[in-house]
C-alpha cells in the first residue's frame, strides 16, 4: 500500500528541510556576560534614596541599578496653556473663525507660541502682559483688564503672567 502525503504537507516539509540545512533555526549566539555588577558608592546610595532629581543606569538583564548621578533642579512649570479660556484665565482672544481663544493659567511665567488673528487679550485673575509680532505691551496690566488692538488683528507671540 502506498502512503499519499497531501501536497501542502510536502511543500511545508521541503521548506522545513531547507531552513534546517541553512541553519535558520539554529541556536542564538551566546551573550557575553557583563561581569559582576559594581556596588554603588555611599554617595550614590544616598542620592538614590533622596527626593533630589537624579538619573540612574539600569542593567537591562537584571534591572539592577548600576550608577546614579545628580540632575540639576528645574523649576516647576509656572504657566500652562490650552486652546480655550476658562473663567479667570488670561486669554489671547481670537478675532477670526476657526481660530480658538488661547487660555493661560498657573503661576508666573511666559508662554511662547504663534497665535494668528488675535483681536486682543484679557488678563483674567492675573497681572499679565502680551507680545505680538509688531510689539509688546509696554506695561503689565492688572487683573480683570481687557486690552484690544483697535480692530486690527495681530499674531500673538507670547503671554506672560507676572
Amino acid at each position: 500500500m502506498r502512503t499519499v502525503i497531501p501536497r501542502t504537507w510536502r511543500s511545508a516539509a521541503t521548506l522545513a528541510a531547507a531552513a534546517a540545512a541553512l541553519g535558520l533555526f539554529g541556536a542564538a549566539p551566546a551573550q557575553a556576560s557583563p561581569g559582576p555588577v559594581p556596588a554603588l558608592s555611599g554617595a550614590e546610595k544616598a542620592l538614590l534614596g533622596s527626593d533630589a532629581p537624579k538619573a540612574v543606569v539600569l542593567d537591562p538583564a537584571t534591572g539592577a541599578v548600576l550608577s546614579v548621578r545628580a540632575l540639576p533642579r528645574t523649576p516647576e512649570p509656572g504657566i500652562g496653556t490650552h486652546n480655550y479660556c476658562n473663567s479667570g484665565d488670561g486669554c489671547f482672544l481670537s478675532g477670526r473663525v476657526p481660530y480658538a481663544h488661547q487660555g493661560f493659567y498657573g503661576s508666573a511665567g511666559t508662554s511662547r507660541g504663534n497665535w494668528p488673528y488675535r483681536s486682543g487679550y484679557n488678563t483674567g485673575r492675573y497681572t499679565a502682559s502680551a507680545c505680538w509680532v509688531q510689539a509688546c505691551a509696554q506695561r503689565a496690566l492688572p487683573p480683570n483688564t481687557r486690552a484690544d488692538f483697535g480692530g486690527t488683528l495681530v499674531t500673538g507671540t507670547s503671554f506672560r503672567i507676572h
